[in-house]
């Protein structure tokens, strides 16, 4: 006999309450502990891959500091060379990956009806998280042509300082990106094979890493604008 297991709007992050069967050797009391503890894994790696960026920026600035030799004036120099970015495909790829995010969060606050698929909403949600996953890799494939742009442009990796941190930085930035999609199409297509409970698991972890990588993704567009 299945045990239903309550969690709060707390518990689920402000979402509506639902009532969850605990996994496999897991009691109805422990579920929240549970959640708990797989929320703080994803904290720790969320942290892990904001240091990675915090090292990437200082090594932005400090570069950007070193003075350069010009042997046209015979001095040095801490210009770096122009880079003219394609801030309107840029700025439009931010919305994407809002918009992502946003579908997610839907999908992580309408799970009940996602655990229970015969509830009346329960398409809605399945259409949230399409959406969500269409707006993902829109993003990625975004990103793609902001590369190809730069590229026809004449702006390759070993063009300067400048240029080689933008690819490196945005393309850090989308492969952690692309694990979130790829988590949230694992959903859409795996979902329904699993347990109410790991599939409620899965919904939260995936809409807060959502939200970490379009966090992260603001903040690199303005250091790589303003910085």
């Amino acid at each position: 006999m299945s045990v239903l297991s309550p969690i709060s709007a707390a518990d689920s992050g402000g979402g509506t309450p639902i009532f969850l069967s605990p996994p496999i050797g897991c009691d109805e009391a422990e579920f929240p502990i549970l959640l708990r503890r797989y929320r703080l894994g994803l904290a720790l790696f969320v942290a892990a891959i904001g240091m990675l960026f915090v090292g990437f920026s200082s090594a932005y600035v400090v570069r950007r500091g070193i003075p350069i030799y010009d042997a046209g004036t015979g001095g040095y120099s801490t210009d770096w060379e122009p880079l003219r970015l394609p801030i309107r495909l840029l700025l439009f790829n931010s919305c994407l990956l809002i918009c992502a995010s946003v579908a997610m969060e839907v999908v992580r606050r309408k799970t009940s009806a996602f655990v229970y698929p015969s509830e009346t909403n329960g398409r809605e949600v399945t259409l949230w998280l399409s959406a969500s996953l269409l707006l993902g890799t829109a993003f990625l494939l975004g990103q793609g042509i902001a590369w190809h742009a730069l590229v026809s442009s004449g702006r390759f990796l070993s063009t300067g300082a400048r240029t080689a941190f933008f690819y490196v930085l945005t393309s850090t930035h989308a492969l952690h990106a692309l694990l979130g999609v790829l988590a949230v199409a694992a959903i859409a297509s795996f979902g329904a094979r699993i347990s109410p409970a790991r599939r409620y698991v899965a919904v939260d972890l995936t809409a807060w890493y959502l939200h970490a990588m379009t966090l992260l993704w603001v903040y690199l567009l303005c250091f790589l604008l303003f910085a």
